[in-house]
């Protein structure tokens, strides 16, 4: 068994993370992070599931199955040192990164068409501007998979965190707003040259 005394403190140690939740279940707690399961609190003592991250921060944390898994469930390794709570909320946030942050949505632009349903000039003006923009991270390595067809059609509009290189996780969101910023307060598609000038901005912020 878990005491409320015990979650209360878990909850305290990792209060610089915003959403988290511990979800009583059978007298012990499941630990969320954005809705997701990272671990448990059973017995008074803090397991979250393994990751590498968690491995190469807890070197010689014990790796245990504290109760008997689901089907399919991961190990999890043992947080002794929960006073530390830099490291605990680093670990929460690491977990998270590991085992789900790959889902997050990042952008989903098929809501401008759906806005924008009722007024056909501006659909046709909105996908020729999503042509440039899709292509331009493309061909800047942004995207792992070429979201524009060879005859110049769009072939995605929602993009999570694993269709993101590492250089488009850093620079993808950034440049989209940039781009939208422009597209959005003139109603013109931006030059090569102006793009350009945006790739350079948020890759040398």
């Amino acid at each position: 068994m878990t005491t409320k005394k015990y979650a209360n403190y878990i909850e305290k140690q990792t209060r610089a993370i915003y959403n988290v939740m511990l979800e009583p279940i059978f007298d012990e707690f499941i630990i969320h992070l954005n809705g997701k399961k990272i671990g448990v609190l059973y017995q008074n003592q803090c397991y979250l599931l393994l990751t590498n991250k968690a491995k190469e921060l807890l070197p010689d944390a014990p790796i245990c199955r504290p109760y008997k898994n689901l089907p399919g469930e991961k190990d999890f390794i043992l947080v002794e040192n929960t006073d530390d709570e830099g490291l605990l909320s680093k670990l929460f946030k690491e977990t998270y990164n590991e085992l789900h942050s790959w889902q997050d949505l990042m952008c989903d632009f098929s809501y401008i068409f759906t806005v924008n349903r009722l007024y056909m000039e501006h659909i046709e003006r909105l996908y020729d501007e999503f042509v440039v923009l899709l292509s331009s991270c493309w061909d800047n390595g942004f995207l792992k998979n070429r979201p524009i067809d060879t005859k110049g059609r769009i072939i995605k509009l929602e993009f999570r965190r694993n269709d993101l290189t590492p250089d488009g996780e850093k620079f993808f969101m950034p440049f989209v707003t940039k781009f939208f910023s422009y597209t959005d307060r003139t109603a013109k598609t931006p030059s090569e040259k102006l793009i350009t000038k945006w790739l350079n901005e948020v890759k040398n912020k």
